[in-house]
């Protein structure tokens, strides 16, 4: 994803990210073998973002996450956005692919579930001060990006497209969500953005769930831009 020779590298630790309401998690797996949470190898960009890198005897898993400074949807007050860029570049035959985020620690006044829009596969948990909601492509922006070919193999696209139980994102109360995904042969790439945002809870200005609809390379500009 990025070279590495002029990052600082760090002590390695799971990629988490918490928010007023729990701790952000993501799980990955690569045909039957989950990855363990903790990388094989964790740098440091000048600007605070972390890449994270696990070694699979099929397959090497890259992650690029930080906080990032987007203006809100409406103009109005700004709130906290993380992006979390995967790369999975398979060196040899991956027969499945399952990429997830899950907000745990949740307090107990805490509710929420799917909170899907269009393009927008995302879950919302809520209490009477807060709002997070994590997002990422919904299975019909998936299939249109395969069929784009850049940010996954364009055989993809018409296993997404034709919504099997197999393949699409799925949902688990009240906060996770999952990218179910096709395998990779060798040298395929595949790239998600998944975002969290939060903000105070407003019926009316549900900024958080707008903010995680970011498209990757907007994502991936902040990601890896040095600090003025």
């Amino acid at each position: 994803m990025l070279p590495t020779d002029h990052l600082a590298k760090a002590d390695r630790r799971p990629a988490v990210i918490d928010t007023p309401l729990g701790t952000v998690g993501f799980s990955v797996t690569l045909g039957a073998d989950a990855l363990p949470a903790e990388p094989d190898a964790l740098w440091y960009l000048p600007n605070g973002s972390q890449l994270h890198r696990w070694g699979h005897r099929t397959a090497t898993v890259d992650l690029l996450i930080g906080s990032i400074d987007v203006p809100a949807w409406d103009g109005g007050a700004p709130v906290p956005v993380w992006a979390a860029i995967w790369q999975v570049q398979a060196r040899a035959k991956v027969p499945g692919l399952v990429v997830s985020a899950e907000l745990t620690d949740l307090p107990a006044d805490a509710y929420g579930g799917q909170d899907s829009g269009e393009c927008l596969a995302a879950v919302s948990v809520e209490t009477e001060r807060f709002m997070v909601s994590i997002g990422g492509p919904d299975a019909e922006l998936l299939a249109m990006q395969a069929a784009d070919g850049r940010l996954m193999p364009t055989s993809w696209a018409r296993p997404l497209r034709n919504g099997t139980s197999e393949y699409g994102v799925r949902y688990t109360d009240p906060a996770r969500v999952a990218w179910h995904l096709p395998g990779l042969t060798n040298a395929e790439v595949a790239r998600l953005c998944i975002a969290t945002a939060w903000c105070p809870h407003d019926d009316e200005r549900p900024a958080a769930w707008f903010a995680v609809d970011i498209p990757l390379d907007t994502a991936y500009h902040h990601l890896i831009t040095d600090p003025a």
